[in-house]
């Protein structure tokens, strides 16, 4: 399927990005943001199935900013959970570290074959993520009576664990009794 880009749209699109450049000028700011790894338990899931239901997770999030003049708020965001420092908290602070949990069912997975099939011992009992998600960031600054926005972001990992029931038919790890 090939795409068109509609002239119409082009004149306004140019127009608003330099208002919007000029506008922001005195503003301006920056912002990084970064996450830990998450580490996540998994029950062992029936062979058929191609997803692993994922529990709540939680991401250890750190944003780094600095605005040329005052910064107003800071969001995080992964997928439909989100949090806004406003500017009360963000006072004398170059840096803002927050968890997000993000409930179950927001983020999905689509499995390895391999990872946490019930009755398959054969199967993984660990699987690393990496991107599974992204965290994304924006701050907005104001300087006298200009503002701007600036945003970022950075992907995800996620280890997933499977929690699986120990084996009641293995044999004893001890001194053999046979004599």
């Amino acid at each position: 399927m090939k795409h068109y880009l509609s002239p119409i749209l082009a004149p306004p699109a140019l127009v608003l990005a330099t208002l919007w450049a000029t506008a922001t000028a005195d503003a301006a700011g920056d912002i990084v943001v970064a996450a830990m790894e998450t580490t996540a338990v998994v029950t062992p899931r029936a062979a058929h199935l191609k997803l692993v239901n994922l529990p709540a997770l939680e991401f250890g999030l750190r944003a780094a900013f600095k605005c040329k003049g005052e910064p107003v708020s800071v969001t995080l965001s992964v997928a439909d959970t989100h949090t806004t420092l406003q500017r009360e908290e963000l006072l004398n602070a170059r840096a803002t570290e927050t968890v997000l949990r993000v409930p179950p069912r927001q983020l999905a997975l689509a499995a390895s074959s391999r990872f946490c099939i019930a009755d398959d011992r054969e199967t993984g009992d660990e699987l690393l993520v990496p991107g599974l998600a992204t965290v994304h960031a924006s701050l907005r600054c104001t300087a006298g009576d200009s503002d701007s926005v600036h945003f970022a972001s950075a992907p995800l990992q996620v280890r997933l664990i499977c929690a699986r029931r120990p084996e009641t038919d293995q044999p004893p790890s001890g001194p053999s009794d046979e004599r």
